[in-house]
């Protein structure tokens, strides 16, 4: 499995597992009330569509309100986590600090992935194909 760096303050290391959970939270009723349909751009990657943004594929997003369409890849999710995480507003905190078999700090960050729900899930996906929050 692959890891991810997101530069933020502090770095968070996100991994190809929480890119899997976020997309699939997302695609599982996150963002169903403005997206109307997901589309796999090419063969797929994994055996589900949520796994293409991990492996380096995309995804087309069709807006059921506009007449628009989105494409997110990772480094848009990766975006749409970092600004996420730099929101005031958010409503969970995501990122835990990592601790080491002593129960030390590790000083490195990561994501908990159950604390993203589906508002959660739709506000990163919206951050990462729009750059800001436009429905809900």
């Amino acid at each position: 499995m692959e890891n991810f760096k997101v530069k933020t303050e502090p770095e968070i290391n996100v991994t190809q597992e929480d890119v899997d959970d976020i997309v699939a939270t997302a695609l599982e009723g996150g963002i169903n009330y403005w997206c109307r349909k997901a589309e796999v751009v090419g063969d797929y990657l994994g055996e589900y569509a949520s796994e293409q943004i991990s492996r380096g594929g995309t995804l087309k997003l069709y807006d059921s309100e506009e007449d628009e369409d989105y494409e997110l890849t990772r480094d848009k999710l990766l975006d749409g986590i970092k600004k996420y995480c730099e929101d005031a507003e958010r409503p969970y905190d995501i990122m835990y600090e990592g601790v080491n078999s002593v129960g030390c700090s590790t000083g490195e960050y990561g994501l908990d992935c159950c604390m993203v729900d589906a508002v959660v899930a739709d506000m990163i996906i919206q951050y990462a194909v729009m750059g800001e929050i436009v429905y809900g």
